[in-house]
């Protein structure tokens, strides 16, 4: 959630984070406050479960984060 003071909003930003499913469709979007991009992608990184995040400032793209692979999918693989 997006909870500012005033001392916060100067100097929080205001990013997007879109929540991918399996197909790479947007099924959720957040708006994350943080203070810069580095604190802006440990929050989005933190965000993962079972979808796929994507992270943006505007139209500047951050970084998209995957989940982890199960340890039985990737033993499946090999």
């Amino acid at each position: 959630m997006l909870a500012l003071d005033a001392g916060t909003a100067h100097r929080s930003r205001a990013y997007r984070t879109f929540r991918l499913d399996r197909a790479g469709r947007v099924c959720a979007a957040e708006i994350l406050s943080a203070e810069d991009d580095t604190q802006a992608r440990r929050r989005a990184r933190a965000m993962v479960g079972r979808d796929a995040i994507e992270l943006w400032e505007r139209t500047r793209f951050l970084g998209r984060f995957e989940p982890a692979v199960p340890a039985a999918r990737d033993r499946a693989a090999r």
